[in-house]
């Protein structure tokens, strides 16, 4: 019998959605062990004492009910509480980059800089010599990272790591829709709609080149002209990429999606995408990984599907490597 490798559980925990999946690996690829979805009551508020109820009792009742194997978790931030911004920082800076990066944006911060976490992240192309460099900055407050810590360790669930948005969505990306080794190479622009926000990621194969979130979600949409200002602020975002020194061009767009997602929205991507001159596809991460036919307690809602479970299982395909 081929043996196998559980990766840790993934745990999106979203404005709308908690969700949790596990993918394993064995010698016929990648595989989905387990997977439970619970949307959040609407009487509920983000972030208050009932939503952590909430969170705790669906994440206790979730993994203790479906097969998941082990308590190890990798989870991340939702959009709305990670703080992310793009500077181009003098490379005559050496090392005190860092310091420069925060400094340049410490006046747009949603609370005072000794109150956060910041980390930075050079996203530039390895090629570029330009006498500047482009820094993403990430941000959170400490009070938030610990309400998610504080949930997670009273629901049972041992923390693996915590990472960020765009690096989940690039995990899910390159595992699954990235097939030929010529097709990492090439850049590619990332889409993941949620309920408030719309996520959006350049990357070079697994390199973050540029991450923005767009306060637009499905939510907004029910206004009809929130739709077309989404699709120009995704468009704008192409356009700054275009900007950073030594930039290759944007060859392929995915929009990491549910099968079942809102044709309009489609039609507008795809629109988007013929004016830009690239290839699109809708990325649904559900569709292209195996489910185990033993494990018969995983199963979810394959047809039809919603959901987009691209950021839980980029969550859980980041201890693939370890």
């Amino acid at each position: 019998m081929l043996s196998k490798k559980y990766c840790p559980i993934g745990v999106d925990l979203g404005s709308r959605y908690l969700r949790l999946a596990q993918l394993g690996i064995n010698g016929q690829g990648l595989f989905l062990q387990a997977a439970g979805l619970e949307a959040r009551p609407d009487s509920i508020q983000p972030g208050s004492p009932e939503w952590q109820r909430w969170a705790l009792g669906a994440m206790k009742q979730i993994s203790r009910q479906k097969a998941f194997k082990g308590k190890k978790i990798v989870t991340a931030l939702p959009s709305d509480d990670l703080f992310i911004d793009q500077v181009r920082i003098s490379k005559s800076a050496g090392a005190q980059i860092e310091q420069s990066a925060f400094a340049r944006v410490q006046n747009k911060l949603p609370f005072r800089p000794e109150e956060g976490i910041l980390k930075y992240i050079a996203a530039e192309h390895p090629d570029c010599k330009s006498s500047e460099t482009e820094v993403l900055v990430m941000a959170a407050h400490r009070e938030k990272v610990d309400l998610h810590l504080a949930i997670y360790e009273k629901a049972g669930l041992e923390i693996h790591s915590i990472n960020t948005w765009p690096y989940a969505m690039i995990n899910s990306y390159i595992r699954f829709f990235c097939r030929r080794k010529n097709e990492r190479d090439r850049v590619s622009i990332l889409m993941g709609i949620g309920s408030n926000h719309c996520n959006v990621v350049v990357c070079r194969g697994t390199q973050l080149l540029f991450a923005r979130v767009i306060p637009i979600g499905f939510d907004q949409m029910e206004q009809p002209e929130n739709l077309p200002r989404m699709i120009a602020e995704v468009d704008a975002c192409a356009r700054y990429y275009e900007t950073m020194p030594a930039s290759k061009p944007i060859e392929r767009l995915v929009f990491l999606s549910g099968s079942n997602v809102n044709r309009g929205v489609c039609d507008q991507v795809a629109e988007m995408a013929q004016r830009m001159q690239i290839a699109a596809q809708i990325g649904d991460v559900l569709s292209a990984v195996r489910v185990d036919p033993l494990e018969q307690k995983c199963m979810i809602d394959r047809r039809n599907s919603k959901v987009d479970w691209a950021m839980a299982f980029g969550l859980s395909l980041e201890g693939l490597a370890e």
